[in-house]
């Protein structure tokens, strides 16, 4: 069991992109400039990775979707929260690492060769894990309190504080924290120990366990914990006749050597329990950077007072996109202030293949291009998009093809630079799925206009053969008699002054 605030399903699958998809993806994010982007909004290196990382695997359904929509919603109503969780998650996530160090610390110089040291250094390794154990446990507690003070209502964070709040009222857990405070003394000669050892028909010793332990029951952490100790700590009843012997009538290597197995196995059970109960919440506090970068993201539109709003998700085969009062924030970053961005409304229905857009320099075709894939990305991430309203469906995959000529190539290398263009369209065609939406800006310009026309042409009318919906940026105005307007949405960028970057549709 894991639990997870940003999938309400949670797999270790979810979070590995789909190959080649993450490629595509990788480039998606570079060519929106939405990377440079999210620079702004994260606080650090760590924090920037991790975010691109999650919009590089968009939701799949619209229940994932609102899963992390109502957490986001709950943040940002609560930002104190927000700031309570992050810390006691990245104290918890260090942890497991600090145990490992420590543990291997131990081991600085080498294993022991004496049977003194070997049984030193395996009590060092239960002292440590005892701590590991009882610091542990402890956070539910925490976690609890710390959400107990809020007034939550989303479901993957009631679902936490329900679950911290039967755990700390767990006795198999109070068990182990006790069990864990016997071996929290500084040196092993500060004990005394009862071993049960168990030998064969020569009296040659097979195994060796600790008695007198607390015995830890089956109770509501269900079978594993059971399973995981067994029948260690067990204690026999007084009619069991099994004889103590005086460890001193043994050697004391001997002594020592039995001991040591039996410390070993009660640090192997503990740590196993610890691991299983400590994976419960590891990997939060990361998911919690997620949602600090989302906050600043919904921070950065309100101060720039434009709107902003979670869209209505639907499934893909409703295959259509709405949105009103559409920008791309970009803008924003760049200087502009709200009254010189202008919001366009876009609508894509089902019946449409595609839109095409066409414009003078500068007038706004690539911001809006931006706008719409950066609006799918982040809707597929549960955060808010940069619109009014919106409505979408859900797209199993966003592909992106800018023209080489809005990327970084040796001037006047027009061949070398329509043959990238063609590579890169062909790998979109070859890693293609349904349902895909595709943003083409300034395709196949970079040749002559006969050749750059006829192959996007062909181009597009494949695409609705996998209820692929294509948005395309171009100057080749001939497309624009070509295909059937009531089949393609045909809309340019038109006026003078602030008009400019007001879309239009083409009166056919």
């Amino acid at each position: 069991m894991k639990f997870s605030l940003l999938y309400k399903h949670y797999n270790e699958d979810v979070k590995e992109p789909d190959e080649p998809l993450s490629e595509h993806m990788s480039n998606t994010l570079y060519d929106l400039s939405i990377d440079k982007a999210v620079d702004y909004f994260c606080r650090n290196k760590e924090s920037y990775t991790y975010f691109l990382e999650v919009l590089k695997i968009p939701l799949k359904t619209a229940d994932e979707i609102k899963y992390r929509q109502d957490i986001l919603m709950d943040f940002i109503s609560l930002p104190k929260l927000l700031d309570d969780l992050r810390l006691i998650f990245k104290s918890y996530d260090s942890l497991q690492s600090d145990w490992h160090e420590m543990h291997s610390s131990i081991y600085m110089y080498g294993v022991p060769s004496t049977s003194r040291g070997i049984l030193d250094s395996t009590y060092d390794s239960l002292k440590i894990t005892a701590g590991f154990a009882r610091n542990t446990v402890s956070y539910f507690r925490s976690i609890q309190d710390a959400i107990e003070k809020y007034e939550v209502k989303s479901e993957g964070l009631l679902g936490i504080k329900a679950f911290c709040a039967e755990m700390s009222e767990n006795e198999s857990l109070d068990e182990i924290s006790q069990i864990a405070s016997y071996f929290l003394r500084d040196t092993i000669d500060a004990y005394e120990f009862k071993v049960r050892t168990l030998t064969d028909d020569t009296l040659t010793i097979r195994s060796s366990s600790l008695t007198e332990t607390v015995e830890l029951e089956n109770r509501s952490l269900g079978n594993s914990i059971k399973k995981l100790f067994g029948s260690i700590g067990k204690n026999k009843s007084a009619t069991d006749d099994i004889p103590e012997i005086d460890m001193g009538e043994f050697h004391l290597e001997d002594a020592r050597s039995i001991l040591s197995e039996a410390l070993y196995e009660l640090y192997t059970v503990l740590s196993g329990i610890t691991g299983h109960i400590y994976e419960f919440f590891r990997g939060l506090s990361g998911e919690l950077s997620f949602y600090d970068t989302g906050l600043k993201y919904c921070r950065f539109l309100s101060s720039a007072q434009l709107p902003m709003c979670l869209p209505h998700m639907l499934p893909p085969e409703e295959n259509m996109f709405k949105a009103n009062e559409l920008y791309d924030m970009q803008l924003i970053l760049e200087g502009l202030t709200n009254e010189k961005i202008v919001l366009n409304n876009i609508r894509i229905e089902k019946k449409t293949e595609g839109l095409l857009f066409r414009g003078p320099n500068t007038s706004g075709k690539t911001a809006l291009l931006r706008a719409i894939g950066t609006a799918q990305i982040f809707a597929q991430a549960g955060l808010p998009v940069c619109a009014s309203a919106a409505s979408m469906s859900i797209r199993n995959a966003v592909f992106t093809q800018f023209s080489s000529s809005e990327k970084e190539f040796n001037a006047g290398d027009v061949a070398g630079r329509f043959e990238g263009e063609v590579q890169e369209v062909a790998g979109i065609l070859d890693d293609l799925v349904p349902y895909s939406l595709i943003l083409l800006n300034e395709t196949f310009q970079t040749t002559s206009y006969a050749e750059g026309a006829q192959g996007i042409a062909h181009i597009l009318e494949v695409l609705p053969n996998t209820s692929a919906k294509y948005v395309f940026v171009t100057r080749l105005t001939q497309l624009f008699d070509w295909f059937d307007p009531a089949k393609v949405s045909m809309m340019e960028f038109g006026g003078s002054g602030d008009n400019a970057y007001k879309i239009a549709m083409i009166e056919r």
